[in-house]
């Protein structure tokens, strides 16, 4: 799995700019975009739900324990959460 540090060897500039491609939060000059975005698709890279979690300090997960999973009105009820927070 391609890292943010391979898309930017491969496009020749610094994780920052990567960074700041792939969350589009400062400005990059078309050139430089263009080059990030070719090295992102031709690397497959996709950012990491796991590392994103770590340094946002949030998961965006929520658990549920049911203690009748046979009873109907809980699969309703998941599906109802499910729905909601999707």
């Amino acid at each position: 799995m391609a890292t943010m540090k391979d898309v930017a060897r491969v496009a020749g500039v610094s994780t920052s700019t990567v960074s700041h491609v792939i969350n589009k939060d400062r400005f990059v000059s078309e050139a430089i975009r263009e080059k990030v975005e070719a090295a992102v698709k031709s690397l497959n890279y996709a950012p990491s739900a796991l590392a994103r979690s770590l340094k946002l300090n949030q998961t965006r997960t929520i658990g549920m324990l049911i203690t009748a999973s046979t009873n109907p009105f809980y699969s309703e009820l998941v599906r109802g959460v499910r729905a909601q927070l999707l």
